[in-house]
């Protein structure tokens, strides 16, 4: 794959629920939809002034853009984009009611979830699973794109074989 085509924003159907793996887990807002410029929410243990700085290289207005960080210390934000305080990685309930209010009120948008990997570091696997079934369906309910990362590398195969299951596609950009 040539590097042009690694860092290629994707080309999927609205309401579509894409795993995408890569190779390290640098920024993937460079991946996302061309269409992707508003009524879009972040999940990212990266501080907020982080995503905030790659969505507006990315196109994204931030006025229209949240943020939702996984991470166990406090940061601190003063932007046009919405944060929130941060959950804790095995916080899955509490991400899951943060993304259904989200998803309520944005009508069809976006979802970029950085780095699944850091929810298998500290929840099971098969609440993960659970989690990305749960969320998946949300989000396809409500029109919303959602874009799902991995560092595929760092994951044993039989680990990919189960979550990638709730997915509509797949894409490697390693």
């Amino acid at each position: 794959m040539s590097a042009d085509e690694v860092s290629k924003p994707l080309s999927v159907e609205r309401g579509t629920q894409v795993l995408l793996s890569l190779r390290s887990m640098g920024s993937p807002s460079g991946y996302l939809p061309a269409s992707a410029s508003r009524n879009i929410v972040v999940v990212s243990s990266k501080p907020s002034a982080t995503v905030a700085d790659r969505l507006a290289s990315a196109g994204v207005e931030l006025d229209a853009a949240a943020h939702i960080p996984i991470s166990g210390a406090e940061t601190a934000y003063d932007g046009p984009m919405w944060s929130c305080d941060p959950l804790v990685p095995d916080d899955l309930t509490g991400l899951s009611m943060r993304l259904s209010r989200a998803f309520k009120s944005m009508g069809r948008g976006y979802l970029l979830m950085e780095n699944l990997n850091i929810f298998l570091m500290y929840a099971s696997e098969d609440r993960v699973v659970r989690f990305l079934d749960h969320l998946t369906g949300l989000a396809g309910d409500y029109g919303i794109t959602g874009i799902y990362t991995l560092d595929r590398d760092s994951v044993a195969a039989e680990t990919y074989d189960r979550l990638r299951l709730p997915f509509d596609a797949e894409l490697d950009r390693r």
